[in-house]
């Protein structure tokens, strides 16, 4: 059975309409501020824990990373002036002279705070696995300190670059959630569902940003309800444009549609404590999806079909043939089903959540789909942040999730296809592939970009025969604003979605 459009819509209009938020809830802004419409209220604003790109874009607002990517994708520096690698182990970094939020300085010893919290054990913190890498941090003086990894690691500067790993002023989390950034923004209020108050940061370290004073951020939950405020003025700025709306928004004298064709992507995430610890099953899952079908009908043709390991076609460690591997061929899913002993099918829960209509569609195309090969499939679709709360939980047999990858090194990939990494809702759990751990080590440890390359396609052709990670379609990225927000930029190709740490630097007319 295919699910068309029409009666698609129909059944997400239904679900999602109990989500959906009051417009405007702030009074009139003043001159120089910046509205923007959230995708969803954060559920916290802890630093270090992926809770979303909803939650990201604030975190990029006031804090800042060692190390970021400009617009053209090129490694810059941020609160670090220099980095060089002293030896295979060495990486030693130079500070900027910078300050945090409340004035005082960003030093090394912030850094080491920074890092040890997010690699101590129970951290919950996205970027914890690849922190471990770090064997010790050795303080120079205040604006040197030394990274001495376990093992070589020619990925270091870009992993000091991935979002949700901003330095924090040392302690600063005993007394505010968030702590204490250096970001161009600071948190004034926040009434959770309501909307968050930011101001313009006294100390911020790029002379003449930010250009306007103040940010106010409201939540509208309901995609129809945030693209209707912008188009009725009440915000300058949205996120997650709904990819329906992106041909009117483009058409909108007074609006301006930036957007990423080769954006984030859609996949599924497997837990190995059920049914799925048998990777037969997890590759009849893959082989029984229409990708097409999902491309076209949640994205309205803004997108591709995802088969593989996510990799720019542009890029050297790009492989046709394995980006390509799990076409769509319901025959073979349903003798895997055999060879696994469901030749009469099976039963499984789904996870994905009512409030964003890609995640809501896919899994009812989902459903649809496997439906045809003899795979039951139940669905569980609460807001985003119970969605990512029951995730992190590991409810479910198999999760519809939505990301971006971080950076443009091909060890990025790892945080979404090795499921021996730390547990998060945004990776598959609680099974292993063998030998998958050991060929990632040997590629951050490799620098030869041919060696790097070889390795890699093992890394990809491992993933895809065993199906640690589901790829299903890369839709495209796109933010909306008014004609008055200008120098807006966006991150290349798949890093798109993080956006929001070039946002420094908008201007409002």
């Amino acid at each position: 059975m295919i699910v068309n459009r029409r009666d698609l819509l129909k059944y997400l209009a239904i679900s999602s309409a109990a989500a959906a938020l009051p417009g405007q809830l702030f009074a009139a802004p003043a001159a120089k501020t910046l509205r923007v419409g959230l995708s969803t209220y954060p559920s916290h604003f802890r630093p270090w824990i992926n809770v979303g790109y909803a939650g990201q874009l604030v975190s990029a607002l006031i804090n800042r990373n060692l190390v970021t990517y400009d617009a053209k994708g090129q490694l810059v520096g941020e609160l670090a002036e220099s980095w060089k690698r002293e030896n295979d182990l060495t990486w030693a970094f130079v500070l900027k002279d910078v300050k945090f939020s409340n004035g005082q300085p960003v030093t090394s010893a912030d850094v080491k705070w920074t890092l040890e919290k997010i690699a101590a054990e129970g951290s919950g913190a996205y970027m914890r696995d690849p922190v471990t890498h770090v064997a010790s941090i050795e303080i120079v003086d205040d604006r040197n300190f030394k990274l001495v990894t376990k093992e070589p690691d020619v990925t270091i500067p870009s992993v000091m670059a991935y979002p949700f790993l901003a330095i924090i002023a040392a302690g600063s989390t005993d007394s505010q959630e968030q702590g204490i950034g250096a970001g161009p923004f600071t948190i004034v209020s926040a009434e959770k569902g309501v909307g968050i108050s930011l101001t313009a940061s006294e100390h911020y370290f790029k002379e003449g940003l930010p250009s306007f004073k103040d940010v106010q951020i409201t939540p509208y939950a309901d995609e129809n309800l945030r693209v209707a405020a912008l188009t009725a003025g009440d915000v300058d700025l949205i996120d997650y444009v709904p990819w329906s709306a992106m041909d009117t928004i483009e058409k909108d004298a007074n609006l301006k549609l930036d957007a990423m064709a080769s954006g984030a992507f859609m996949y599924l995430s497997f837990n190995g404590s059920g049914v799925f610890k048998d990777p037969k099953l997890r590759q009849a899952v893959a082989f029984g999806i229409r990708r097409e079908e999902i491309v076209n009908t949640m994205f309205y043709g803004r997108g591709a079909p995802l088969a593989g390991v996510p990799r720019p076609s542009v890029s050297p460690y790009y492989n046709k043939e394995l980006a390509n591997y799990w076409s769509y061929d319901p025959a073979k899913a349903k003798a895997l089903l055999k060879e696994a002993g469901y030749e009469n099918g099976l039963e499984v829960s789904l996870l994905a959540t009512s409030q964003y209509t890609m995640h809501s569609g896919i899994a009812v195309l989902v459903q649809s789909h496997l439906a045809e090969i003899g795979i039951k499939v139940n669905l569980t679709m609460p807001d985003w942040a119970t969605r990512v709360t029951m995730g992190n939980r590991g409810v479910g047999d198999f999760a519809v999730q939505g990301i971006g990858i971080d950076t443009l090194d091909p060890d990025a990939a790892a945080t979404v296809i090795d499921p021996s990494l730390t547990q998060t809702f945004l990776r598959s759990r609680n099974f292993e592939v063998p030998g998958l751990t050991d060929l990632l080590q040997r590629g951050r440890q490799e620098g030869d970009e041919a060696k790097r390359i070889a390795l890699y396609a093992e890394v990809d052709k491992l993933v895809c025969d065993n199906t640690s990670f589901c790829g299903l379609a890369y839709r495209a990225t796109g933010f909306a604003r008014a004609k008055s927000v200008s120098n807006l930029e966006l991150l290349p190709d798949q890093m798109s979605p993080f956006s929001a740490t070039l946002f420094d630097k908008l201007a409002l007319a």
